[in-house]
């Protein structure tokens, strides 16, 4: 795909806005001044940028910064605007329907739809294109990764060849305004989370359904349609594409589950099996089989054979702060799954580690339901629960963990640091310390990696 074909996307355009200077709009300053080194460029951000981009813009004579309270009071003037994820649509009210705004995830797929399968869900969708992305790297394949790993799309604009495929990690902030679909299309879960992005749980629904809102006939939509959400957004509107279904589920002809320590592949009559696949990679927990399902559809449409599949299963290593094995101190097994920010990825890590005894809950409350995960720490094994952070406040109130009412020991605490400590000093030997917050990280952290990696250290120094 040459620079051309990007350069068509801007035409007529005479004053673009990009809104939302962080990375992601940083990347798409960058790619657009690749092909029109003198377009007027108007930038918008809330924040003023650090002074090293502040040097590359005094640089650059076509672009004009607007920052502060009324950053947006010329945006109206710009005949497109790219959006950035991190800039919620719900903030720009009335004023989004007045702007012709665009994304980079929209600009992307304009030019790579064909090649691109997208992979989003609240939760998994990191581990899913990873291990996607390493089966066909397994095999031969000529894979590029792009997206909410990490690496802003346009980044690959004039490196991607026509025989390449592109594994995209959609966030649905990403697909929030979008209106184009990849070609293979997978939503593994809706889950409550973001709710202080979206204008309703409702429109973060729908923002993850843009991945397969606008498939043709020809392409393919890989979900899970047991969950709730899910089903019932296929009932409102089913998507034309070929329809795949993960999981032990009888919604479409096609479909990938799990048999015992088997996958079954089942397509238009025909089964296939490969032995020993479910438990293969070194993934933990019931979720993470669905998760190997998805991803193993997705190979096996991109005709990998069992054995490829196997291969790459096989040789695939578990990412960061997912149920992350960290070592044993004190006779203490720790595990790090600072990921779980919301109450169904807790739920699902304690039943993976079912000689949990210690569970660190909270973080920064971001107004998601507790109820189900209260509820289910009430009738679990794990004996002691330790709090912190306005979250883990919640939690404690609402569970009615603070009148003594439930058999278990339970503290809340101040920072997170302390609550560790606790942990430690609750947990009996040879059992294990689980963080698993099933709360956002943006209290004292900058992001759950930060979280996680500052548990791991904390280990270290015991």
């Amino acid at each position: 795909m040459s620079w051309l074909q990007f350069q068509k996307l801007f035409s007529g355009v005479e004053k673009l806005g990009i809104l939302g200077f962080g990375r992601e709009g940083q990347s798409t300053y960058h790619a657009i001044r690749k092909v029109l080194p003198n377009l007027s460029i108007l930038v918008f951000d809330q924040k003023e940028p650090n002074p090293e981009v502040l040097h590359l813009l005094d640089n650059d004579v076509s672009i004009t910064l607007h920052t502060g309270d009324n950053y947006l009071s010329q945006v109206i003037e710009c005949q497109m605007v790219v959006k950035a994820p991190g800039v919620p649509l719900k903030d720009l009210h009335t004023l989004a329907c007045n702007l012709n705004l665009v994304s980079q995830t929209e600009l992307f797929l304009n030019l790579y739809r064909n090649q691109v399968v997208g992979i989003t869900g609240t939760k998994g969708k990191s581990t899913t294109t990873n291990l996607l992305f390493h089966i066909l790297l397994k095999a031969g394949k000529s894979v590029k990764l792009v997206g909410n790993i990490g690496i802003p799309p346009l980044d690959l604009v004039g490196q991607i060849g026509d025989k390449d495929i592109i594994v995209f990690e959609m966030s649905s902030h990403q697909l929030e305004h979008s209106n184009v679909s990849p070609h293979i299309a997978v939503l593994l879960n809706i889950f409550e989370e973001h709710l202080d992005h979206y204008l309703s749980y409702k429109h973060y629904q729908l923002a993850k359904m843009n991945i397969a809102k606008n498939q043709r006939e020809e392409d393919v939509f890989i979900c899970y349609p047991a969950n709730a959400q899910i089903s019932q957004l296929l009932h409102e509107n089913l998507p034309k594409a070929e329809l795949w279904s993960i999981g032990n589920t009888n919604s479409f002809e096609n479909n990938v589950y799990c048999s015992g320590e088997d996958l079954i592949i089942n397509q238009q009559g025909k089964s296939f099996e490969i032995h020993g696949g479910c438990n293969a990679a070194s993934l933990l927990g019931e979720h993470n089989k669905l998760n190997i399902c998805a991803a193993v559809a997705v190979a096996h449409k991109l005709n990998l054979d069992q054995q490829e599949i196997l291969n790459g299963l096989k040789t695939f290593q578990g990412l960061p702060h997912r149920l992350e094995f960290v070592g044993t101190r004190k006779e203490i097994m720790f595990y790090n799954d600072s990921i779980s920010t919301i109450p169904e990825s807790t739920i699902a890590a304690i039943k993976a580690l079912p000689a949990t005894s210690t569970i660190i809950l909270g973080g920064y409350d971001r107004g998601v339901n507790f109820s189900l995960l209260l509820e289910f720490l009430r009738n679990s094994t794990v004996t002691n629960l330790v709090f912190v952070g306005a979250a883990g406040r919640r939690m404690y109130e609402e569970g009615l963990f603070a009148n003594g009412t439930i058999d278990k020991t339970c503290i809340l605490c101040s920072t997170f640091t302390k609550a560790f400590h606790q942990a430690v000093r609750l947990t009996p030997a040879n059992s294990i310390c689980l963080l698993s917050p099933a709360a956002s990280s943006y209290d004292e952290f900058k992001n759950f990696e930060h979280r996680g990696e500052f548990f791991k250290s904390l280990v270290n120094k015991l």
